[in-house]
């Protein structure tokens, strides 16, 4: 049971994978929009996946983690299979915007379900590399499918994933199991609690789907997230500009990735969560300024490798951060507050970055989102309790 959160979200993550780069076939192929139309597309996700993350969380908590993990992955299954019949741009917007929801309560429950674990630190990593195995493995698969069956066929095979996820998520604990977890949680409070006061504080603030607990590491990952889009969009301008091409640059990124993730967890597990985000945002702004300051291909690939880095030790520990010393049953609205934080950190660095880059040149692009990482941790002295917490 206790892997199960990470099948499920390897299985998600793959269908949205698939979809990386059907997306733009679609809407510039099929549709005959142009390169805005995409931009447009993925605007729309991310911003109805901010909006459901208060949500995703609360149904978390007080219903189950299976009921918003299986609801999402149902969304998602459900969108991608009507795709290729649908004609027409609102239509399709219309598939995305829904496809947000979906993503933002399959993350939250599935993220919930795996901080579950007595050790939710080690949970949480491997619940980011069944993310970004998923993600990774998307796009060559739909080219794989795309070249065997045709464009259509990989919105089938996403949804054909997204239905199995589905079904695998039936499996995760249910609302009772939930119930008797929270009210476990309750008694805990009752015997420790002093101040009567700040118990109802915490529960309030646990009922609006906003935690406090998640913000300070929200803010963190808001910052490595305009790395992160610094680096993907801007990577192959850079390395069209020095005569090279970036296939091999992002399959450097993906195998750094999961080869901290995976090969360090126990090593990283000894470590507390501050200190692992600290050395996350300090490696991705040094990748960042690599790319400025070694501009040939080769300095490329070893800024790659640096921000890599950093961006596998982000994540987990950002989650960490935010769930470890919260009750089980508020662990949901802190993931949520936690994700919700990616999708603005996409949508705020995409459009800040691009005028950047627009303006001043892709140099001047990679050293802004240096220096917001770079300065990140600073934000994380507003969370001294996480200093003393240790991933379990």
């Amino acid at each position: 049971m206790t892997r199960l959160p990470l099948l499920c979200a390897g299985g998600c993550f793959l269908s949205l994978g698939l979809l990386i780069p059907a997306i733009p076939v679609h809407v510039t192929g099929v549709l005959g929009q142009g390169p805005a139309s995409v931009g447009a597309c993925l605007a729309v996700t991310a911003v109805c996946a901010v909006l459901a993350r208060p949500l995703a969380g609360r149904l978390a908590d007080r219903r189950s983690r299976r009921f918003a993990a299986a609801g999402g992955a149902a969304l998602l299954a459900l969108t991608s299979g009507v795709v290729p019949w649908t004609g027409s741009m609102p239509s399709f917007l219309a598939c995305r915007a829904v496809a947000g929801v979906g993503e933002a309560l399959m993350y939250v429950g599935l993220a919930a379900a795996a901080s579950d674990h007595d050790r939710p630190g080690p949970a949480l990593n491997g619940f980011s590399v069944a993310v970004n195995a998923g993600l990774l493995a998307g796009a060559p698969m739909a080219a794989a499918v795309a070249a065997l069956a045709g464009p259509p066929a990989v919105w089938a095979a996403s949804a054909a994933v997204a239905a199995v996820a589905f079904a695998a998520c039936l499996f995760l604990p249910g609302a009772r199991d939930a119930r008797d977890g929270a009210a476990r949680d309750r008694d805990a409070r009752d015997r420790d609690a002093c101040d009567g006061a700040a118990a109802s504080r915490e529960r309030r603030r646990a009922g609006t789907g906003v935690h406090m607990a998640g913000l300070v590491p929200g803010l963190a990952y808001w910052a490595s997230v305009w790395g992160y889009t610094a680096f993907s969009a801007f990577l192959p301008l850079h390395l069209a500009a020095l005569g090279g091409g970036s296939g091999p640059h992002f399959l450097v990124y993906g195998c750094v990735l999961l080869a901290v993730r995976v090969g360090g967890h126990r090593a990283l597990a000894r470590i507390p969560a501050r200190r692992t985000a600290t050395a996350a945002l300090l490696l991705t702004a040094a990748g960042l300024v690599m790319f400025v300051a070694w501009p040939t291909v080769e300095g490329a690939l070893c800024a790659t490798a640096v921000l890599a880095a950093g961006q596998a030790l982000g994540l987990p520990a950002f989650l960490t951060m935010a769930v470890t010393g919260v009750p089980a049953g508020q662990r949901g609205s802190a993931v949520a507050t936690t994700t919700a934080f990616f999708d603005l950190g996409f949508l705020s660095a995409a459009l800040a970055l691009g005028a950047v880059a627009q303006h001043h040149g892709l140099a001047q692009g990679f050293a802004v989102a240096a220096c917001v990482a770079g300065l990140a941790p600073l934000l994380l002295s507003l969370h001294p309790e996480a200093s003393r917490r240790r991933t379990s």
